[in-house]
């Protein structure tokens, strides 16, 4: 087999795949065979009619058959021999059988070459966190408004199912730290990936921006399903999110490509924990101000 690529535009690769003739061949008697078994030919038992009767009554069937046969398992076999990564079901085009030979273009989205100029080392500044004490006062205030105002710090912390004040206060305190810890950390991880995303230039691939871009709105219709939001109320804010979404999903199909090509470079194992592992290794590689 016979099979020459090209790169035709961005994130596309065309091949020339061309059958021989004893791939074509070998393929009619497999296909022959199978009708042999199956097909009802007046005159013959089944499995007994000969091949020339076969493709008297059959020709057009075994020739569609091989076809398609040919084309997927040719296809499979060039993108393997070629080692290309293809993200896409093909473009197929330029068909020609012909006598005993067969030929067509293939035109497949593959993944972007992608080159980071630089992952390691990257500088980060992580900032102190602090729960000052009015930021406590303030929750407290807040919380006493939805019960009664005249309420003391005491009964405020037992109808929490808080032994004492004290108790409740230091709980508090842990959960509001927390919460900044949390805040700081993501905060951090979008530095991160703004850095990555600005070390690296290349295009999302389509298919993949826009299958991200489908379970962005699906997700938000559910949501807003959920909330009782009438049908015609969703379908005018999804029109309204269409730009958002669509930014949002090829930002977020490049930030994987790229933190999936660090896992590669640097034998992160490839699971459900991919983004997490790479994350984790780029925090303990950067250089820390």
């Amino acid at each position: 087999m016979k099979v020459t690529t090209k790169k035709s535009k961005e994130n596309k690769v065309t091949l020339d795949i061309e059958v021989p003739q004893e791939v074509i061949k070998k393929k009619f008697d497999e296909v022959y065979e199978k009708i042999g078994q199956e097909a009802k030919v007046p005159g013959f038992r089944p499995g007994k009619a000969p091949r020339h009767v076969l493709e008297q009554h059959h020709g057009k069937l075994a020739r569609e058959e091989v076809l398609k046969s040919l084309i997927s398992e040719t296809y499979q076999e060039s993108i393997k021999k070629e080692n290309i990564d293809v993200i896409d079901v093909p473009e197929i085009s330029e068909v020609k059988f012909e006598g005993d030979i067969l030929t067509y273009q293939a035109e497949v989205e593959v993944k972007p070459e992608i080159k980071i100029k630089q992952y390691k080392g990257l500088p980060l500044k992580k900032n102190e966190i602090k729960v000052e004490p009015t930021e406590i006062e303030e929750y407290i205030k807040e919380l006493k408004k939805t019960r009664s105002s005249d309420i003391s710090d005491d009964k405020l912390a037992r109808s929490l199912g808080y032994r004492s004040k004290e108790e409740f206060l230091d709980c508090l305190h842990k959960q509001m730290y927390l919460k900044k810890e949390n805040d700081e950390r993501a905060r951090l991880e979008r530095e991160l990936i703004n850095q990555l995303l600005k070390n690296s230039s290349f295009q999302a691939p389509a298919s993949l921006a826009e299958k991200r871009f489908q379970e962005l709105e699906h997700q938000a219709q559910h949501q807003m399903a959920n909330f009782g939001m009438p049908q015609e109320k969703i379908k005018q804010r999804l029109e309204e999110f269409k730009p958002k979404f669509r930014t949002e999903a090829e930002e977020q199909v490049k930030v994987f490509l790229v933190l999936e090509t660090i896992a590669k470079l640097e034998n992160i194992k490839m699971d459900d924990h991919m983004i997490n592992n790479v994350i984790e290794f780029l925090f303990a590689e950067a250089e820390w101000v």
